[in-house]
């Protein structure tokens, strides 16, 4: 085969494999189009290049290698645009300062619970007992802080107590997670709730933040999980129950930090009536 025709043949391959990729990329309609129209045209290339040297197919499939590396990488930053649409389209950023970021390590205790390293610090403007939120609600808050990163102690880790508000009726409670001591069993990676006030949590009910002081560490109102079993009635003024946390720990990747907003203006005061 002539070098002009076989660089030819080459070009046409390459700008096929282009081709589909962005297609694919874009999830076009016309993607099975082109691959239709690819394989009849490639059935005959193939054929043509059966005869090339071996630099030729090598310097192709060279190609393809680094146009798929390409592909997966842009693929990659369209899954990190998504995921931070959702994180600030969600109910537990919204009307708030955030501060995005992704996880870069993470670290499972032996005594229990998780904690996550961020690729966010203190010259972004991260404080220690930040609260740090992802798209479906609270991941946990921020223990301490470096220059470029900041470790998080993720929710359910050992000896993290969480004061919340349980239900439309916002009975107040704590949610921890499982001791050793706990009287009855629960699933791997649940919570366990505890009601402060008299009160009988129902399955379905949604668990949230009670809030903190100057939203530290935890702002008020971010969903921490769903009530999935009430425990026994022993006679006690309060049941507890189970919570399963609304973040994965296991699937934890973009989150944000919320950036507290000191008040500025005094709360306006209100006159006894007489």
């Amino acid at each position: 085969m002539q070098p002009t025709v076989r660089r030819r043949l080459l070009v046409v391959l390459a700008s096929l494999t282009v081709a589909l990729l962005v297609a694919d990329l874009a999830h076009l309609a016309v993607a099975d189009g082109v691959r239709r129209a690819g394989g009849l045209v490639l059935g005959p290339v193939q054929r043509a290049l059966a005869g090339a040297p071996r630099d030729d197919l090598a310097a192709l499939e060279s190609e393809n290698v680094r146009l798929r590396a390409t592909a997966a990488e842009q693929q990659h930053h369209l899954d990190d645009l998504g995921r931070l649409d959702e994180l600030f389209g969600s109910s537990a950023t919204t009307g708030r300062t955030l501060l995005p970021a992704r996880v870069v390590a993470t670290d499972v205790s032996a005594l229990g619970g998780r904690s996550v390293t961020i690729d966010v610090g203190s010259r972004d403007g991260v404080r220690v007992d930040s609260t740090v939120v992802a798209a479906d609600g609270l991941v946990g808050r921020v223990v301490s802080v470096s220059p470029w990163t900041s470790d998080v102690q993720v929710l359910g880790s050992a000896a993290s107590v969480v004061a919340v508000r349980v239900g439309p009726a916002g009975t107040l409670g704590t949610v921890s997670p499982s001791a050793p001591g706990d009287s009855e069993s629960r699933p791997r990676g649940s919570l366990r709730l505890v009601g402060i006030a008299p009160s009988t949590p129902v399955v379905g009910d949604v668990v949230r933040t009670l809030g903190s002081v100057d939203e530290t560490p935890y702002a008020a109102g971010i969903v921490v999980g769903t009530v999935t079993a009430v425990d026994p009635d022993r006679g006690q003024l309060t049941r507890g129950a189970t919570v399963r946390p609304s973040v994965d720990p296991d699937a934890i990747d973009v989150v944000a930090v919320l950036v507290p907003t000191p008040r500025t203006t005094p709360r306006p005061t209100v006159g006894a009536r007489r």
